[in-house]
């Protein structure tokens, strides 16, 4: 026997037998003493026969939180657990059209960029031959169409003096023919810069770069080539450092050296229970939470479902496409799934915080029109944030203690 009881004991036979000499009836029951000065069902006693009642002082009263039950609208639900990934159909990974050394980084990880934006600074092998050749194309154009000029100029010079019986036919016929090959010089020369052109342009070069080039005094080449953003979006991956030596996609490259993500979407991807698979079909409205923005809740539509169950895992990997215009959602972000399985039910919602487990036993403490609180054993089903749904054992309209029920339950037990 506890020693507190066993004093209560002790102290109740003295007291009983000082009360039986002046004729005052006591009545005992187990682990409660009641006088006829303290009636039963004092405040702050638990009947330790009835664990389920406890009537609280006023000042346990004050200490305590209740909120009355009223009826809330639920969804059957599939609730899963994954993180913030980026749209992969919005993704692009950038390779540097350039094999060299990096002499100049310009973003950085999560950067906003715009299509064009420049990235990196290369020193390539590349782009000076490439810039080579359409300044000797150039050249070599521009020396074509002269000799054309002057085949055309002697052409006609020659025709005008066999008109005038001052020339030769075979003069005529000769500048006729050199006048043909300076015209094949020129169309060959202009296919020659075209072709040079286009591999500028395949490079990353801009037309006011390709002009730059064709213009330039002394024909001046500069060996730095800007790998740019080919889309707007954000930095989502950096994968390249200053003075790193990489290689053009041509050349084989087998990494990106960024990646770029429009995130005004991103996916939400989690794995179900092979137990909820059953109850999960394309389209059905999602409800997406993530722990750094607990009060806010993102609505979409589940999107893709997997081909099959995980060996190893046995959960299906799902999808949903989530609106992020603001940009809060951050790939890798942790996150819950909630899939809406079936049409919205209104029953009892408790608040978590009003709710008392015994292994797999629920129950609750119910504030009663005497003063008094009862235990109420509960059946539980769907859980929405903090709200769960009562299936039996509380109707809308009673009174639940929300802080303090833990308390209530050891003091009624008597521990």
């Amino acid at each position: 026997m506890p020693d507190e009881l066993r004093h209560r004991s002790q102290w109740a036979i003295v007291a009983a037998a000082a009360l039986l000499g002046s004729g005052i009836l006591l009545v005992f029951r187990p682990g409660v003493v009641l006088s006829a000065d303290e009636p039963a069902g004092t405040p702050g006693q638990a009947a330790r026969a009835d664990p389920t009642a406890f009537r609280p002082t006023k000042e346990e009263w004050a200490t305590l939180k209740t909120e009355t039950v009223a009826n809330r609208v639920f969804h059957p639900s599939a609730v899963a657990e994954g993180n913030i990934a980026v749209d992969d159909d919005l993704t692009t990974p950038v390779f540097s059209p350039y094999s060299g050394r990096v002499v100049k980084l310009m973003v950085k990880l999560g950067d906003p960029v715009e299509q064009g934006t420049p990235l990196a600074a290369v020193e390539a092998t590349e782009i000076v031959q490439t810039q080579n050749d359409v300044i000797t194309a150039v050249a070599n154009l521009k020396t074509a169409r002269a000799q054309l000029t002057m085949a055309q100029t002697t052409e006609q010079r020659q025709h005008e003096l066999y008109n005038a019986k001052g020339g030769a036919l075979k003069d005529w016929q000769q500048s006729q023919t050199d006048r043909a090959a300076a015209q094949n010089n020129v169309r060959s020369g202009e296919v020659a810069l075209a072709a040079a052109r286009n591999r500028f342009r395949i490079l990353g070069k801009s037309e006011a770069e390709l002009r730059a080039v064709e213009t330039a005094p002394n024909g001046a080449i500069d060996p730095v080539a800007i790998v740019r953003a080919p889309i707007a979006g954000v930095v989502t991956q950096r994968q390249v450092g200053l003075g790193q030596n990489i290689e053009s996609v041509t050349a084989g490259a087998a990494n990106p050296i960024f990646t770029i993500g429009n995130l005004s979407t991103v996916w939400m991807v989690a794995d179900l229970r092979e137990a909820d698979v059953p109850r999960v079909k394309l389209g059905q409205p999602v409800e997406v939470s993530v722990d750094a923005l607990p009060d806010r809740v993102f609505n979409a539509k589940l999107s893709w479902i997997g081909p099959g169950i995980d060996a190893n895992t046995h959960r299906l990997a799902v999808r949903a496409e989530v609106e992020n215009p603001d940009g809060v959602l951050k790939p890798q972000m942790f996150a819950r799934f909630r899939i809406l399985t079936g049409a919205a039910t209104a029953a009892p919602a408790v608040p978590d915080s009003a709710i008392v487990y015994d292994g797999d036993a629920a129950r609750a403490w119910v504030a009663e029109p005497d003063g008094g609180l009862k235990m109420h054993e509960l059946r539980l089903g769907q859980v929405a944030g903090h709200a769960v749904e009562v299936l039996s054992g509380i109707a809308a309209g009673d009174t639940v203690v929300t802080a303090g029920a833990l308390f209530i339950d050891r003091a009624a037990k008597g521990d």
